[in-house]
């Protein structure tokens, strides 16, 4: 299967977009959002993050977005030995 556009990929229920992105996207990192795990994948000409609440082992929300920006957010748990 393919990966639509970022606005199609949008437009579609969200049991389609997590199942795209699980078996389509490449994933990144993993960052920690109040009570959620947030997962981000690299969806090919877009970024989506996976919103899991492991408290009630649910996935319940996907955001999508282009901004480099927005990466930063998992700048903290990345490290980088001494070169």
């Amino acid at each position: 299967m393919a990966i639509p556009s970022r606005a199609s990929f949008d437009q579609l229920p969200l049991s389609e977009r997590l199942g795209i992105v699980v078996f389509e996207g490449t994933f990144l990192a993993t960052r920690f959002e109040e009570e959620d795990t947030v997962n981000l994948y690299h969806m090919g000409s877009f970024f989506a993050e996976v919103y899991y609440d492991p408290e009630v082992n649910h996935l319940h929300h996907c955001r999508t977005f282009v901004r480099k920006e927005e990466l930063e957010d998992y700048a903290v748990y990345i490290d980088l030995p001494e070169l």
